[in-house]
């Protein structure tokens, strides 16, 4: 299924690790979707947008924030293992997640996917 921050698999495995999304509900109309997280059965505080990367033991996730100055997102590395989250990167109206290459972790900034940034794997 060809996956976008308003259509995503709820439910994703690989090897041991399992990301499930519950409560969904769009930020506004025609919106990205965010809900809550939960990592091989632990809930993770937050709400998170999807899709989800997953490279070796870690889940790359957009997590929503509510600012003084307005909404957005950043990106959040989160352990499988430990489940020690690491929020970085500039807050973003979206951030679609596209794939992890040569220690960056790729997305776009817009649903039509004219503009593509990275952030280097930490």
């Amino acid at each position: 299924m060809f996956e976008d921050p308003m259509q995503f698999d709820i439910k994703k495995k690989i090897g041991n690790v399992e990301v499930e999304y519950s409560g969904l509900m769009e930020i506004c109309q025609g919106g990205p979707e965010v809900g809550h997280v939960s990592i091989n059965g632990k809930l993770m505080e937050g709400r998170f947008g999807g899709p989800a990367l997953l490279h070796d033991d870690d889940i790359y996730l957009p997590v929503y924030l509510k600012k003084f100055l307005g909404t957005g997102f950043k990106l959040v590395k989160i352990n499988a293992v430990t489940f020690k989250c690491e929020i970085f990167g500039g807050l973003k109206k979206l951030i679609f997640l596209d794939r992890i290459e040569a220690g960056r972790i790729y997305f776009f900034e817009d649903m039509n996917k004219t503009i593509q940034t990275y952030y280097e794997q930490k």
